[in-house]
């Protein structure tokens, strides 16, 4: 053995060290870095708006009707929007959908995993989306002219899955059986903020549906203002200007036997577009007085 065979025999050992420090590396920031992703619900924004910039058009009322299931959460979404302004102005709402984060701060954001089979109607007219992608958002969007002083009603109906588990890839494999455990979804109003002044009532309406109960499926409920009648959940917000801390986030486990429930993405939407969307909309029509 040569005097130097030892040292390159050291010098390679830390060569090979360092390579493998730098390959786990990547990994660690991956891991630490990675996306929580989940069902979030949002109220209609204004995508087009600087940021700390304010519309002038003003939401005066939301409404929220939200009917859950094992697997998935059905929405209906209306709002009343008044033009406070002098002109006549054209206006698109927007809802994002896919990578839209629930208060825009990442890396803590939970991150949408989509909405799902959009419908949205401006004063009782049926409208085709367009549908955007915006960096590493989704968008469906639609545009509607205010006269000055003009109020129009903005509704839509839209379905999200409620998993935990694999929610980034579950859209795109429609055969693939979605797994037992926690579900949870986000109802972002923090993004509501947009519009021109306090937003008068904002009313949410949660209803379990398919036997889900509040005790035996442990549903659990932030923030826990709200009142709890059977199985339906309801809040109420007045004159708000909603904050982060305003964003509803209910989370289940869902009991009994998971066989008898729509399992594949590809079920579920058959099942929520043809069932569940008109009892949705004729239940939001019952409370809400139409």
């Amino acid at each position: 053995m040569t005097p130097l065979e030892d040292p390159l025999s050291i010098i390679n050992s830390l060569r090979t060290i360092c390579l493998v420090i730098l390959a786990i590396a990547p990994v660690s920031r991956s891991i630490g870095q990675e996306k929580r992703y989940s069902a979030v619900i949002p109220a209609f924004h204004d995508r087009l708006i600087k940021p700390g910039g304010e519309s002038v058009l003003q939401l005066q009322r939301q409404r929220f009707v939200l009917f859950v299931y094992r697997n998935a959460v059905a929405v209906s979404s209306e709002a009343d929007f008044l033009n406070t302004g002098v002109d006549t102005l054209s206006q698109e709402f927007a809802l994002p959908s896919t990578g839209h984060g629930e208060s825009g701060d990442e890396p803590h954001d939970r991150i949408s995993n989509g909405i799902l089979s959009v419908q949205l109607w401006i004063e009782g007219q049926r409208i085709a989306p367009d549908v955007i992608h915006e960096d590493n958002e989704d968008w469906y969007t639609i545009r509607s002219r205010f006269a000055p002083g003009e109020h129009r009603k903005v509704k839509a109906v839209f379905w999200a899955q409620t998993s935990l588990a694999g929610a980034g890839s579950l859209q795109s494999l429609d055969t693939v059986v979605i797994p037992a455990g926690k579900r949870s979804f986000v109802l972002d109003l923090s993004h509501a903020t947009v519009w021109k002044n306090v937003i008068e009532s904002i009313d949410v309406t949660v209803v379990l549906k398919a036997g889900l109960t509040f005790k035996r499926d442990s549903v659990l409920c932030e923030p826990d203002t709200y009142h709890l009648q059977d199985s339906t959940l309801t809040w109420s917000l007045r004159n708000t200007k909603p904050s982060p801390n305003d964003n509803i986030v209910v989370s289940y486990t869902p009991s009994g036997i998971w066989g008898l429930a729509p399992n594949t993405m590809a079920r579920l939407e058959t099942y929520i577009v043809k069932k569940v969307y008109d009892r949705l909309l004729d239940y939001a029509k019952q409370i809400g007085g139409e």
